[in-house]
């Protein structure tokens, strides 16, 4: 009679399927680490063109440098104007005053948000007027656009308002919170860099303006600019400013407000880094995921907030 040792089959099949198991799995690692390998070699070298934004240039310049830091082999030019000839890997847009052009984005992705406030020349009038009871969204929208045709007409103010061009960012962010276009802004336009308007407001002792938190405080110190108050957002809007609404003169303060409550009383944007579709370069999507995670420890260092959790996402490669 003819007998089956089935325990001997059964510890052969056992030690086949485990050998397979095991050679699958070493298998899926080494494809892992020639998948990474080829990765790391395809950054090597690499150069990430970023078309520069003048409101968040110290921002993107600090993660640049820390980035380089664990990525020896890239490197990073920044462009005002990206030329005919030379189209930016990214550029910065502001979400909600995004202007459609011919380029295909394929993908925008939130790094950060921006805060915008009210700033007057510390001999102003104005500023010992506001400074007690704060300023209530109707007349924060009276100061910087154009009456509403049904306004009556007022006596000419005592100060001197100045404003940038409509495609400025910081200017949209603002106009965008009252649900208008930056074209009906008032005052005098001052072109050129974003910190011009900062300069035009410390040299006119009736002179009123607006910008992002990094141009009106000091960095280092967290206060205040020398020479500059800012004019005081009334956040509940009752026509009076509470003690728990005296946030502003410390940066991480207001900082900390905005990132931590819903209130909307303070202009606020998101803005992201926009990845065109036709691009190739390997290490853009490498960056713009380390933005997105390591780099918003360096948000608030230049005055800017952290990009919201659920809406930032990452970029990646086709």
């Amino acid at each position: 009679m003819k007998t089956t040792n089935k325990k001997g089959n059964k510890g052969w099949k056992t030690q086949l399927f485990c050998w397979l198991n095991i050679s699958g799995k070493f298998l899926l690692i080494m494809i892992a680490m020639l998948n990474f390998e080829s990765l790391q070699a395809q950054k090597a070298n690499q150069t990430i063109t970023i078309s520069e934004p003048q409101f968040a240039d110290p921002l993107i310049r600090k993660w640049a440098s820390e980035y380089a830091k664990s990525n020896s082999g890239i490197t990073f030019k920044f462009v005002k104007y990206a030329s005919q000839n030379e189209v930016a890997d990214l550029k910065i847009t502001v979400n909600k005053t995004v202007t459609k052009g011919t380029e295909e984005i394929k993908s925008q992705v939130n790094v950060g948000r921006l805060a915008v406030l009210p700033v007057a020349n510390e001999k102003n009038a104005l500023v010992s007027k506001q400074m007690k009871n704060g300023i209530r969204q109707e007349e924060l929208k009276k100061l910087f656009l154009q009456p509403d045709l049904e306004d009556e007409q007022t006596e000419e103010p005592l100060y001197t308002v100045y404003t940038q061009t409509p495609q400025s960012v910081t200017a949209n962010v603002l106009a965008d919170h009252f649900g208008k276009p930056a074209s009906e802004l008032i005052g005098v336009t001052v072109t050129g860099e974003d910190k011009y308007l900062i300069e035009s407001v410390l040299n006119d002792s009736t002179g009123v303006t607006y910008s992002n938190l990094g141009l009106i405080y000091d960095l280092d110190y967290r206060t205040p600019l020398a020479g500059l108050k800012i004019l005081p957002i009334d956040l509940d809007n009752n026509g009076r400013l509470k003690k728990e609404e005296l946030i502003y003169d410390n940066l991480d303060q207001v900082i900390t407000f905005l990132e931590s409550t819903k209130n909307n009383t303070i202009p606020v944007d998101n803005f992201s880094f926009s990845y065109n579709s036709k691009n190739n370069n390997p290490a853009v999507a490498d960056f713009v995921n380390w933005v997105t995670i390591a780099g918003q420890q360096f948000n608030h260092q230049f005055g800017f907030l952290k990009t919201d959790d659920d809406k930032s996402h990452s970029l990646t490669q086709k």
